[in-house]
């Protein structure tokens, strides 16, 4: 019975997290103080977006993690990654990024916006998205997932 239940609890996280759609119309900023309307980042056919934050020490392994294994998806899939840091924390993201030499796109979602319009309530969390659509979502960082995530993202590509 314990199994059926866990089950039913399994298949509908899944469901609930398949159905969170990054809404196009919402403004983030960049490193540089640029504002960007999540269509137009979102506008390639496959990309991974991971949320994290500079006290997230997890966060930080997986993003790390992703850019030791930089050849496995360097020009063919986009990583963008979102700091749920406050506005009072931008030069510290900054600074962790450019000293980590992190390749990825970094947007800033100070006010968590898109953070609260995804009903997300942990980092580290990491969605893949396909034309817009939310294909696959993963909460926390386990050694080894980001291989998971780069090989579902370049599989999303060939279909």
């Amino acid at each position: 019975m314990k199994k059926i239940l866990f089950t039913c609890v399994l298949i509908l996280a899944a469901s609930l997290a398949m159905g969170q759609n990054i809404p196009g119309n919402l403004t983030l900023k960049q490193l540089d103080g640029t504002e960007v309307l999540m269509k137009d980042v979102l506008k390639d056919d496959v990309v991974i977006v991971s949320f994290w934050a500079t006290w997230c020490k997890p966060c930080q392994s997986e993003l790390d993690a992703l850019y030791d294994i930089e050849e496995m998806w360097k020009d063919k899939v986009r990583i963008i990654t979102v700091s749920t840091d406050d506005s009072r924390a931008t030069a510290k993201v900054r600074s962790l990024v450019k000293g980590k030499r992190w390749p990825y796109e970094v947007l800033l979602d100070q006010n968590k916006v898109l953070f609260k319009a995804l009903n997300l309530t942990s980092i580290p969390f990491v969605m893949i998205i396909k034309n817009g659509e939310t294909i696959y979502t993963h909460t926390g960082y386990t050694p080894g997932n980001e291989r998971l995530v780069v090989q579902e993202a370049l599989n999303l590509l060939e279909k």
